[in-house]
């Protein structure tokens, strides 16, 4: 027959159950044997999924029990007088949690514990978030500055810009004085026959002076009138 290895803590379990069973259905001078103890918890063994519509717990609470790490239990085991709260390791606790609370109320407080688990978390991101609101602000505050200076630079390239263009004439506006003079002083300059210097300009006193193209013209009537 195939043995099995249990604790102390087991054997003082089923030694328990052993007596119960036998004040429910021995009398006087019967005997439950621990084989009877383990084929009478495997036959009123009920599924967690039977378990779910029986006990009202779903599974998820039985996954939150099976899941449930050592400072979970320990922090359960510290409300239990029949628990050990060290000494032991966690498959142990649980079990005991099990035997002492039944698989409900453990459950319930082991989603106890990870509620205020995640309320702890939320107070400590909570106290840390005005730092990092100050830190974002003086950040911003500091980018701010840097913008307001960046749109006030431009402002001066642009007023030198319009300084610095005011005293150029279009080129199509100084031809067109140019041609103004030649057409208003005509009578001031004449064709020769000359070739090397065709034109003559008269000036003020009366005197002529020879050009060779129509800009020495341009250039002493602008000179003289």
């Amino acid at each position: 027959m195939p043995e099995i290895e249990i604790t102390d803590t087991q054997q003082a379990d089923l030694t328990a159950i052993q007596e119960d069973l036998e004040d429910a259905f021995i009398e006087t001078y019967g005997h439950i044997r621990t084989q009877d103890v383990v084929d009478y918890l495997l036959d009123t063994y009920t599924p967690p999924d039977q378990l779910e519509g029986e006990q009202g717990l779903s599974r998820p609470d039985y996954e939150r029990i099976a899941s449930a790490e050592y400072p979970e239990l320990q922090r359960i085991a510290s409300e239990v007088s029949e628990v050990p709260g060290s000494g032991i390791d966690a498959d142990e606790m649980r079990g005991k949690l099990l035997s002492a609370l039944g698989t409900s109320e453990l459950a319930t407080r082991l989603a106890d514990v990870e509620s205020e688990t995640k309320a702890d978390e939320g107070d400590k991101e909570g106290a840390t978030g005005p730092d990092n609101s100050a830190d974002a602000a003086g950040d911003g505050h500091d980018s701010t500055q840097t913008d307001t200076s960046g749109q006030a630079g431009p402002a001066p390239d642009t007023v030198e810009t319009g300084d610095a263009a005011e005293p150029n004439n279009a080129p199509g506006d100084t031809l067109s004085v140019a041609n103004r003079l030649l057409t208003e002083h005509d009578e001031k300059w004449t064709r020769s026959n000359e070739t090397d210097e065709p034109y003559e300009v008269t000036l003020p006193d009366g005197s002529t002076v020879s050009a060779r193209t129509k800009d020495d013209v341009r250039k002493l009537l602008f000179q003289n009138y």
